[in-house]
């Protein structure tokens, strides 16, 4: 190519690739430009406040552990009585937001629901306990009947009724009340199962100090080892012919008769005697008053019962089953 040609030819591209840059942006273009410089504008604003917040926590971060060494320093100085009192250390008192009188009694039920469940029902039983301690019958003197002699074991109540009449209203209840406790006792008492729950209330009996006068037989004296258990009334009495060791045997005395059993005659061998004075689950003060009453009661006794000769004599040789023969 001529060389002339080849020079406008050049001159010709440039000019042209002047127009393409000379050309106009489009809208697009444009509006992507605007985007991208707010963008960075945006970009460094961020991270100028960044920064800022930055200095800001770390200077706060820097006093507060200034502070807080301050304080520790205090504290010892305090502790170690360099100091009595510091001006940097406060008790805070925390104030307590004050709310109405509804919302307190509402949160106060809320939060103790079954504290107060409970303690109802616990109150409840202890009311009915006190309701049915204060309104049962407590009687003044208990007699225990430990022969399994049937008539006296069905003879509770005119038993009760003949003790009633020498004994005062010693709980001063306005009653006057002596319970019979009816424990017949047999040789097998130990054995048998329909006596092993005898058993169990005999023992109970005489690990309390209620039941001071007892009415047994030869068997019963064995089984609760009555020159041991029982007072010795012959000693006390040593001129009543009903008297023999630990009895006052009632077979020579009206007794059913004045039970209203009349011509009923009872074993030879059955008696009435005390509980000794000891401590047993209960106090000796307790067994000691409940022995009083039952000695004056036995006093009254033997005097409404005097001997009566019928057709048995005293026989000292049987001293070990107790009785009268």
């Amino acid at each position: 190519m001529p060389e002339d040609k080849k020079h406008i030819t050049n001159e010709h591209i440039a000019k042209e690739n002047k127009k393409k840059k000379e050309k106009p942006k489009s809208f697009i273009e444009t509006v992507r430009e605007i985007d991208e410089k707010e963008r960075k504008r945006e970009e460094e604003i961020e991270a100028k406040r960044q920064k800022i917040l930055e200095e800001r926590k770390k200077k706060e971060q820097e006093a507060y552990d200034k502070k807080i060494q301050e304080e520790r320093i205090e504290l010892m100085r305090l502790k170690q009585g360099v100091i009595i009192e510091s001006e940097t250390i406060h008790e805070e008192k925390e104030i307590e937001a004050k709310r109405p009188l509804w919302k307190r009694i509402g949160n106060f039920f809320y939060h103790s629901k079954w504290w107060l469940v409970i303690s109802v029902f616990l109150v409840g039983v202890c009311g009915f306990m006190a309701f049915d301690y204060c309104s049962a019958v407590h009687p003044d003197m208990i007699v225990m009947v430990l022969t399994d002699d049937p008539t006296l074991q069905i003879t509770n109540d005119y038993i009760s009724n003949y003790f009633e009449q020498f004994i005062d209203d010693i709980n001063k209840d306005g009653k006057t009340i002596v319970d019979v406790y009816a424990i017949p006792v047999d040789k097998d008492i130990s054995i048998n199962d329909y006596y092993l729950g005898n058993m169990t209330k005999l023992s109970s009996q005489f690990q309390m100090a209620d039941a001071i006068m007892v009415i047994t037989d030869a068997t019963a004296n064995k089984t609760i080892d009555a020159e041991n258990t029982l007072v010795n009334l012959e000693e006390l009495f040593p001129e009543n012919k009903n008297v023999h060791g630990t009895g006052f045997y009632i077979r020579n005395t009206d007794f059913m008769d004045k039970v209203g059993y009349t011509g009923v005659v009872l074993d030879r061998d059955i008696c009435i005697g005390l509980r000794a004075p000891k401590k047993t689950m209960d106090s000796l003060k307790e067994m000691q008053e409940n022995y009083n009453i039952a000695f004056d009661v036995l006093q009254k006794v033997m005097d409404d019962l005097p001997y009566v000769h019928k057709d048995r004599t005293f026989n000292t040789e049987n001293t070990t089953e107790g009785g009268i023969q």
